[in-house]
């Protein structure tokens, strides 16, 4: 089975090198393209093995179906191609992301004593290198440590929180010096510019599929169970999501950027979704949904 999961992430990497050769080049790459397609390529695998862990998705048919999926809905995924030094350190960034997620919990049980400055100095430029995700995963990070605020410092977590807390206050620094500031100085201000984000986010796919799916499960026992377990397995990542509505009012890094972010957190909450309805009603398995019995 390892040697089968290996070569499927073997295959999208090859993939994702041919796709990256055959596309038409609309910018000047700063290396040789003999460097940067593998690069991508390479950066790109990651992405889809990091975000296979976060979602706990490890057969080879889900692995190949969430990277056609990522490619399609990820955000700025156009960017991406483009090959160029920015999208390089975009897809960095991204790749970092279910990473911090993933091993939050896994960090907070362990004792890094080695690592500490470099989990501080990767959440510092994870937080900086993209506006669009830093302000909720900074949330989710710290509403998770408010939680277990009891063990917070006996842990390894601590460091990551507090690299985020910087690139965070970075960026919206930044922001402010440069204008890029949304931030509406009265309440009819942010309720248009919340209807405007909310129109824009209408016109995405990911969005209407992630409010879709909810609003389906909602309606039924079984489906609440659902969305209950998924809550309860990934915390942090849900409460990410909902940090990320909450930016939209107020968008201290653009409004863009709250609309990526989003798209991004609602990409994984479809992904997390999808999984556990294989698994319940393709596989025959409770896997993912704990308080669903088997029937």
């Amino acid at each position: 089975m390892k040697m089968k999961i290996a070569l499927v992430y073997t295959a999208i990497f090859v993939a994702t090198v041919i796709l990256l050769s055959v596309l038409p080049r609309t910018t000047i790459m700063v290396w040789q393209p003999e460097v940067m397609i593998p690069l991508s390529g390479l950066l790109y695998t990651l992405l889809v093995y990091l975000s296979c862990q976060l979602v706990d998705i490890h057969r080879p048919e889900g692995i190949i179906l969430t990277a056609l999926f990522l490619m399609i809905f990820l955000p700025e995924a156009k960017n991406f191609l483009t090959l160029d030094i920015e999208a390089v350190i975009e897809l960095s960034s991204q790749c970092i992301v279910p990473f911090f997620i993933g091993q939050y919990n896994r960090a907070s049980q362990k004792s890094f004593k080695y690592i500490y400055t470099l989990m501080l100095l990767m959440g510092i430029f994870c937080s900086y290198t993209h506006n669009g995700i830093t302000i909720p995963l900074c949330a989710g990070f710290l509403w998770m440590s408010i939680l277990h605020r009891d063990k917070f410092f006996r842990t390894a977590c601590w460091p990551m929180v507090t690299g985020f807390l910087i690139g965070t206050a970075i960026s919206i620094w930044q922001a402010v010096h440069e204008g890029r500031n949304d931030t509406p100085n009265h309440l009819q201000q942010s309720i248009s510019q919340t209807a405007m984000a909310l129109q824009t986010l209408w016109d995405t796919k990911i969005f209407l599929l992630s409010v879709g799916l909810t609003a389906y499960l909602s309606v039924s026992r079984w489906g609440r169970l659902i969305l209950i377990s998924n809550f309860r397995k990934h915390t942090l990542l849900s409460c990410c999501a909902m940090f990320s509505y909450c930016t939209l009012p107020f968008a201290p890094l653009g409004l863009e950027n709250a609309v990526t972010g989003v798209c991004f957190f609602c990409m994984y909450w479809v992904l997390i979704i999808a999984k556990t309805l294989a698994h319940k009603f393709y596989y025959k398995e409770g896997q993912g949904c704990d308080l669903l019995p088997n029937r």
